[in-house]
């Protein structure tokens, strides 16, 4: 059988596995669980090292979250007001125009503190546990762009002016992508990149179109030219999108609000998935058998031809109980045997 890392890239490369990770994003739910607020475990890179791995060392799933690279705005904004003239600090809301783009600071890699914590995350990790694979949760262009901007702003102005939707995005680019390659080259097995305003519950499929996929397919490409894997989180309604997605060269789709069976049918033969266990309607409320069943159906529905990572949909809640992450890692394992054998 296959470790872990080779099983992850495999199934990321559309080689297949024999195995099926169980990988959670499990943030959240290890913070609380180990007593951390937000600000330690981001500012402490001990605590967060030691929540990450001590909850996966607990119930068994696969592969470690090393980071969320998730406060860099602030560094090259975060000097500039939002609309009611309060320095906003965190750089969100802040851009109005093509012009604000020329009032932003250069980004410096070294000066970047989120980034500096994370790369001390990915050290101490593969330290203690360096059978386990990384990730680390990024945002797209598009996903800072709309930070910049902010959401009520950018929505209107992908309508109105999605031009300058476009121009912010693109402007983002270039930071993304040294953030990006900075993290491959410190050892993650992939990146994460989430986009939790892009689905069919905030922006038709003519906006997505028209403002996310340009930016997507010219950064992902890029990303690609350096060997860089990749997961594209399809958060949110994406069925009605899912044909432009596939053009912007995704290793593979973790996929949320949608049919596993329906989406692997369809697209299976082009990229790899992950997901699709729903993180409160099972991970959280259903009982152990539940999320055994639910979880087992998935496998059998997707990690056939070995190009399937279990996952909940999202990240779990806090108070998700042990025994159905226990019960999902369980699930795999069964399904394993009858896909591939003991």
């Amino acid at each position: 059988m296959m470790n872990k890392h080779e099983a992850v890239r495999a199934i990321l490369d559309g080689q297949g596995a024999d195995r099926i990770p169980v990988m959670m994003n499990i943030g959240s739910l290890s913070f609380v669980r180990y007593g951390y607020d937000m600000f330690e475990v981001m500012t402490n890179p001990e605590k967060f090292v030691d929540a990450i791995c001590g909850t996966q060392e607990e119930l068994g799933f696969d592969g470690l979250l090393a980071g969320l690279m998730v406060a860099q705005l602030g560094d090259v904004a975060g000097h500039l007001p939002r609309p009611d003239g309060e320095i906003s600090g965190d750089g969100q809301d802040t851009i109005r125009s093509v012009e604000d783009l020329e009032k932003l600071k250069p980004f410096d890699l070294d000066a970047c503190m989120n980034l500096q914590g994370i790369l001390a995350n990915i050290a101490l990790m593969k330290e203690r546990a360096p059978e386990e694979p990384l990730y680390v949760i990024i945002l797209p262009p598009a996903g800072e762009a709309l930070n910049a901007m902010g959401a009520r702003f950018a929505f209107k102005n992908m309508v109105k002016r999605p031009e300058l939707f476009r121009a912010v995005a693109e402007y983002f680019e270039d930071m993304q992508y040294q953030l990006s390659k900075c993290l491959w080259e410190a050892g993650v097995d992939f990146l994460w990149f989430p986009e939790p305003n892009f689905g069919g519950a905030c922006i038709s499929r003519r906006a997505y179109e028209k403002c996310i996929s340009e930016s997507n397919i010219r950064f992902f490409n890029r990303l690609r030219n350096e060997g860089i894997r990749f997961v594209l989180h399809t958060c949110g309604p994406y069925d009605d999108r899912f044909d432009l997605v596939l053009k912007e060269s995704a290793y593979a789709w973790h996929i949320s609000d949608t049919q596993t069976k329906k989406v692997k049918e369809e697209y299976g033969d082009k990229i790899s998935l992950m997901g699709n266990i729903p993180s409160v309607r099972i991970m959280l409320e259903a009982s152990e058998q539940e999320v055994y069943d639910f979880a087992y159906q998935e496998c059998m529905d997707a990690a056939y031809d070995g190009r399937f990572i279990l996952s909940g949909d999202c990240d779990l809640p806090p108070q998700t109980p042990d025994e159905n992450i226990r019960a999902a890692v369980r699930a795999a394992r069964d399904a394993e045997k009858v896909l591939f054998g003991e």
